[in-house]
């Protein structure tokens, strides 16, 4: 289905939602829930800002939370996910994932391997957030270099800074869960507290599961006449083999001394996991030797993951430090990550990175009607991999970044500006030596040299009430965005087979900066018993760096070398919602993307790979309503989204079937004395639908979960 008929189908769907003839109540005059985006340095609301910006928080990151970052996101409009199995998951915004998405971990960068291949897991733990804000677009101005994509801010108040108490005073919070297509099980610890001026906060959390139930395959026969499996177990084709999270445990403490003009407070975190990737298949080079046989190479398929991560935070806040200024924030992360890859019992690759990333910002108080913001943004790291699938060589990464943001008001328009300077520099190790294809493709050892980048970026925002009338509630937003990237260290520098997309990569460290001019403009309804938003953008990337495809195999892999060409990205999103009635409340929602090569290959294909397929969505909530006499705490709600086929695909890619998935819930809340107790059951894929994401590079040999029951309780004393 086309991106436009989708569009309007979403239209319809809520054109009839809203012309319900169920019999309306009038419901109180309301506004769209006023949210604080923290990764926005003017402190502003959802409905302020001129980005489109998606927040789940409470009740709705209780609802969506999965067992991976793109999974829990992967409802929301704009957004889907990469999924390598459970465990692994990381957002694509707009058609944009890997390095083009950044995800952050309270405002620093989470340091770990998750951009560099698709089968690393983002190291966020979504179980202890509180609040995760997603800024669709390019957000390059205030998180450094190429995040053409957008960016995913994960919070979970590690840092208490005073305001993240809950003011009923229910200090400590405790959740159990069990889903039964994992038999999935979570245990999980928040505890706040304080003695006069210093405050602490523990978040602490376990999860463990079995393989993932799936539903009936259908028959793949182009899969079966190339010889490859299905990535599950025929002996019981209704679980997906090697799909188990075994360990997954989180621990953070923080403390911080809270004064009357601010705080300043440090944070320890470690994260362990070990869990399985499905389909990843592993092959050899035929002169091995005998013993890599068939059966053997089934074996290898089952690659085990075990992942380590230590990091201390430091977040600071100081209010009007000097005259003139607003307020001062102070950051500091440090990183050591360790991910191994364990093939037949042994470590096959060991991938390590270490670093840090420091901000500061400082918000000065408005002056002639501008307020102005500036910042700057240092890291370091040192990335490494050792073994099977050391594909890029150690690298150390250095970056510096400062950037201005202001902002004014022209009569009824808020006018938003922003400016960024960045030094980026990649700094390999020379190998010894390098594969012979590599070096046909003119890669030779002595290009493993220092590569640094200068980019500048620019943006300008636009926000202002529709019908001179800001008491209706309808504005229109707008952006204008010109932004550099850097190239990714696997860009550059790539060569050797990669079990984790089947490909041979060579790289090229000649590749220049990315170049990106996005538009993006919106209308929205932010108050009322309607609420609704439409956005349309475009993004054109000049040198649009992707592995192509050279038509050649090495030891059984297709050779892909990475090069540069102009691509453009179009799409849509909307998303409405409607109280009909008190209590009563629909959604409808539906998004689309294209992204295309500004000039076709040979064969007159200009698709890019893996893009996401059109999506269009309806939901109805109920709560406290009238039928519930008694049983005001009651919340049932339910999600039907369907995913349209995506049969506009590059070379050597599969077209992906459609899907309807279908989410049901209830749920009940209840005070008793000084607690507050939530139970809920969550209904996910009750369809029992063969799910397969196309932005997934497994999607062919992974497919997602079948039916499942999740059960929930949380505790808060």
């Amino acid at each position: 289905m086309k991106l436009f008929p989708v569009v309007l189908k979403a239209s319809f769907v809520a054109s009839v939602a809203v012309s319900s003839t169920v019999p309306f109540v009038q419901a109180e005059e309301k506004e769209l829930e006023s949210i604080t985006v923290n990764a926005n340095i003017f402190g502003k609301s959802v409905q302020e800002i001129s980005q489109p910006v998606t927040v789940l928080s409470e009740e709705a990151l209780d609802r969506q939370r999965a067992g991976s970052l793109g999974e829990t996101l992967a409802l929301q409009p704009g957004i889907n996910n990469s999924s390598y199995g459970s465990a692994v998951g990381r957002p694509v915004i707009r058609g944009l994932g890997g390095a083009r998405v950044k995800i952050l971990q309270g405002g620093i960068d989470t340091m770990d391997a998750s951009s560099v291949s698709p089968d690393h897991s983002v190291n966020v733990d979504t179980h202890s957030a509180s609040q995760v804000e997603v800024l669709r677009g390019p957000a390059t101005l205030m998180y450094g270099s190429g995040a053409f994509g957008g960016v995913v801010n994960v919070i979970d108040g590690r840092v208490p800074n005073g305001n993240n108490r809950d003011e009923t005073d229910l200090n400590n919070e405790v959740t159990l869960g069990f889903d039964t297509v994992n038999h999935g099980k979570t245990l999980g610890l928040k505890h706040r507290g304080q003695q006069d001026k210093f405050h602490w906060a523990l978040n602490a959390n376990t999860f463990s599961s079995d393989e993932y139930s799936i539903p009936d395959l259908k028959e793949h026969e182009d899969h079966e006449e190339e010889g490859h499996e299905e990535g599950h177990d025929e002996s019981d084709s209704n679980v997906l083999e090697n799909s188990d999270i075994s360990k997954r445990d989180n621990i953070t403490l923080g403390t911080s001394y809270v004064f009357e003009s601010g705080f300043a407070g440090i944070a320890i975190s470690r994260s362990e996991s070990e869990f399985g990737l499905p389909g990843h298949v592993h092959h050899h080079d035929e002169h091995e030797g005998e013993e890599h046989d068939d059966e053997e190479h089934g074996e290898e398929g089952g690659a085990r993951i075990e992942m380590l991560q230590t990091r201390l935070d430091f977040d600071s806040r100081f209010d009007q430090p000097f005259q003139g200024s607003e307020h001062l924030k102070l950051q500091l992360g440090m990183n050591n990550y360790q991910h191994k890859e364990i093939e037949d019992g042994a470590t096959g690759t060991k991938f390590t990175r270490k670093g840090f990333e420091g901000r500061a910002e400082l918000l000065f108080e408005p002056t002639a009607n501008i307020v102005n913001a500036i910042g700057i943004q240092v890291a370091q790291d040192t990335f490494e991999a050792i073994g099977d699938e050391a594909v890029v060589p150690v690298t150390d990464s250095e970056s510096y970044g400062i950037f201005w943001l202001g902002e004014t008001q022209l009569q009824q328009w808020t006018v938003e500006l922003g400016a960024r300077i960045d030094f980026v520099k990649r700094s390999p190790e020379q190998p010894d030596t390098i594969h012979n294809n590599c070096i046909a493709t003119g890669l030779t050892p002595s290009d493993y040299d220092d590569q640094s980048y200068h980019n500048n970026s620019l943006s300008l925002g636009l926000v202002r009430p529709l019908f001179d009338a800001p008491e209706s509630g309808w504005q229109v937003r707008g952006s204008i965005t010109s932004a550099s990237r850097a190239p990714a260290t696997e860009e550059l520098f790539s060569c050797g087979a990669h079990a984790a997309t089947q490909t041979f990569d060579i790289g090229n460290p000649n590749l220049d900066a990315e170049q990106a001019f996005n538009i993006d403009v919106g209308i929205e309804k932010v108050r009322g018993d309607f609420t609704a938003a439409f956005n349309l953008y475009t993004n054109s990337i000049n040198d649009f760096i992707y592995a192509q495809n050279t038509g050649s195999e090495v030891d059984e892999l297709a050779e892909y070398v990475y090069v540069q060409q102009d691509a453009k990205f179009v799409g849509g999103e909307i998303d409405l919602a409607y109280q009909f009635a008190k209590g009563w409340a629909v959604t409808a929602m539906a998004d689309g993307v294209r992204g295309k090569l500004n000039d076709s290959d040979a064969s007159g294909n200009d698709e890019l790979p893996r893009m996401p397929a059109d999506r269009i969505g309806l939901g109805i909530e109920v709560s406290g309503a009238s039928f519930l006499q008694g049983a005001s705490n009651w919340t049932l709600y339910s999600q039907l989204i369907q995913v349209q086929k995506q049969d506009q695909i590059a070379v050597n890619e599969e077209v992906t079937e459609g899907y309807n998935l279908l989410t049901a819930g209830i749920s009940y809340q209840v005070m008793l004395a000084s607690s507050e107790y939530n139970i809920e059951l969550k209904g996910t894929n009750l369809l029992d639908e063969e799910v397969r994401q196309h932005a997934s590079f497994v999607k062919d040999l992974v497919p997602q979960a079948g039916r499942g029951l999740n059960l929930g309780v949380s505790a808060k004393f």
